[in-house]
């Protein structure tokens, strides 16, 4: 009887185990499902502004009435810190960041953000999305790889940096794009679309590579999670014959 008693609380309290344990991957699928919908969507918007842009007579008009309006001359400081050796320094600062908080893979996956934002607009603009250079010389300007640097790295450093900051850095990070935005397009480099294109497609990568971290980190919690029904029969969770018995 003591031993029915005893195994009836043992399970008791594996099942309260398991039910603590499976809301905080029930959590972790819910919010791989919605960076999975933001992606979507930004991708999404992001194809359709540029067709829009390029293609429909209204949209092109406007998007030349705002440049005209705006546009200027000038070298803008802002965007002249845009290069190769800033956006390695900023991915070096990144991986630091993360290492120095003990958050490692964390530090990885805002490189990957980053490094695979400015990779992908810029094959996106040279490769694959083509149209007539309507604010610049220099041939198809959209996405504006300027304004993909500086949400890449506003994005990366907001996701390493520590919780109890990133209040403070979401508005300086907010100011400084709206800046970067007002003068690609108040100096001629960009149309306002470009800019706007940018920002959608910084938000669907990451996005998109925040899901699949998630999925691989709830893969490896779940199969570090030891076997309920392994437990209820005495048997270790990693025992390979647990299966056979």
């Amino acid at each position: 009887m003591l031993t029915t008693e005893q195994d009836s609380q043992t399970l008791t309290a594996d099942l309260t185990r398991g039910m603590t344990r499976a809301r905080p991957l029930d959590g972790d699928r819910r919010q791989m499902a919605l960076r999975l919908l933001v992606a979507a969507i930004a991708t999404g918007m992001f194809f359709v502004l540029y067709r829009l842009s390029g293609w429909y007579r209204p949209a092109v008009q406007l998007d030349l009435g705002i440049l005209r309006m705006l546009e200027t001359h000038g070298n803008p400081a802002l965007l002249s810190a845009v290069s190769v050796p800033s956006l390695m320094l900023s991915s070096a600062v990144v991986l630091l960041i993360g290492a120095t908080r003990g958050r490692a893979m964390l530090g990885v996956r805002a490189f990957m953000i980053l490094a695979a934002c400015n990779v992908l607009g810029q094959v996106l603009k040279g490769f694959v999305l083509g149209r007539d250079a309507i604010a610049t010389d220099q041939g198809n300007s959209f996405p504006s790889g300027h304004m993909i640097a500086f949400g890449s790295v506003a994005l990366a450093l907001w996701i390493v940096l520590p919780r109890a900051v990133r209040g403070a850095f979401a508005v300086v990070a907010f100011l400084v794009l709206a800046a970067a935005a007002f003068e690609l397009v108040h100096y001629g480099w960009h149309r306002p679309s470009d800019v706007l294109g940018s920002l959608l497609l910084v938000t669907a990568v990451g996005a998109a590579v925040g899901a699949a971290g998630g999925a691989a980190s709830g893969s490896r919690e779940r199969g570090r999670t030891p076997s309920l029904r392994a437990r209820r029969r005495g048997i270790p969770a990693d025992d390979p014959t647990a299966g056979g018995r």
